[in-house]
């Protein structure tokens, strides 16, 4: 995806998630198999009225995160989960570049870190094979399955490599 396609949907997803009402309302509406409840009960469960639940879906409805099915006069709406799944796939990949500068300024107390992207994960039932790609270079680490498993590292992540030694030696 260009870069300034993925930083207006990154902007446009952003904008919407970032309204309250947006939000509770996502959290409120059912998987679509499930789809049986109506705007005046999303309504009253959030404490709005039809018409401000009405302009959120459509927002929301426009981005492409929920449907709807028709049923006589109720129309009944639904989290389209798929959609979700890829909202949070582009977040995941467009809020750390926001924040490069500050990644660059970790926490962390080992000077030697490399920012890049996650090209490879290798798991065994002991340790996992990561691969990391830093301008070009892939640099593997091999850490646990458990450590992998809590970072949640999967193909495409931004992620760094840190090295921590006391020496280095070279050989010719």
């Amino acid at each position: 995806m260009p870069a300034q396609i993925a930083d207006d949907m990154a902007s446009a997803l952003l904008r919407a998630l970032g309204e309250p009402v947006r939000l509770r309302l996502l959290r409120e509406l059912p998987t679509e198999d499930a789809a049986e409840v109506p705007v005046a009960e999303l309504a009253r469960r959030l404490d709005v009225s039809d018409t401000v639940v009405s302009q959120h879906l459509r927002v929301l409805s426009g981005l492409g995160l929920i449907g709807h099915r028709r049923s006589g006069r109720s129309t009944y709406y639904y989290v389209k989960a798929e959609a979700l799944v890829a909202v949070r796939r582009t977040l995941a990949h467009e809020v750390p570049r926001m924040f490069a500068a500050e990644a660059a300024l970790s926490r962390l107390s080992a000077r030697n870190q490399l920012v890049g992207k996650v090209v490879e994960v290798r798991r065994g039932e002991v340790s996992t094979e990561i691969g990391i790609d830093i301008g070009g270079q892939v640099v593997s680490a091999v850490i646990t399955t458990e450590s992998a498993s809590n970072l949640e590292l999967t193909v495409g992540d931004v992620a760094a490599a840190v090295f921590k030694a006391h020496d280095v030696m070279v050989q010719k």
